[in-house]
């Protein structure tokens, strides 16, 4: 018989996340028993593909002198992880139009976000009426 949560569906196991406290895909109210570090044991679909993601060593971390670069290569289709992100090939592209059309005194401050505020920032800018 399989372990059943309140509403009579099966209790899923999940991913143990490798940079917080719970599961790969954030679920809310997870018991910490119900996360494993096992592969084999994962009956979560959202964690099944992101596990492998999360175990990937970050390239850079806010601040890094080498964001900019790292974004640069994540445009030419090198995906990127970046403060535990994955950069895709569009939102590095944004983060770089916005980038290179600023003053060198703002580009500073625009790489010193991290990765989530440098892309939210850069999709306000390009879509101001979204």
């Amino acid at each position: 018989m399989t372990d059943r949560q309140r509403h009579g569906w099966p209790a899923l196991t999940h991913a143990k996340a490798h940079h917080r406290v719970g599961p790969v895909c954030s679920a809310a109210d997870v018991p910490l028993s119900r996360v494993t570090e096992d592969p084999q044991l994962v009956t979560c679909p959202d964690c099944d593909g992101q596990a492998e993601f999360d175990a990937l060593p970050d390239d850079a971390t806010a601040g890094d002198p080498r964001v900019i670069e790292l974004l640069r290569e994540a445009k030419r289709g090198n995906c990127r992880k970046i403060d535990g992100v994955l950069v895709d090939m569009t939102t590095a592209a944004a983060i770089l139009t916005v980038y290179d059309a600023l003053k060198p005194a703002t580009r500073v401050k625009l790489a010193a976000l991290r990765i989530d505020r440098m892309a939210q920032v850069a999709w306000r800018l390009l879509r101001p009426h979204v």
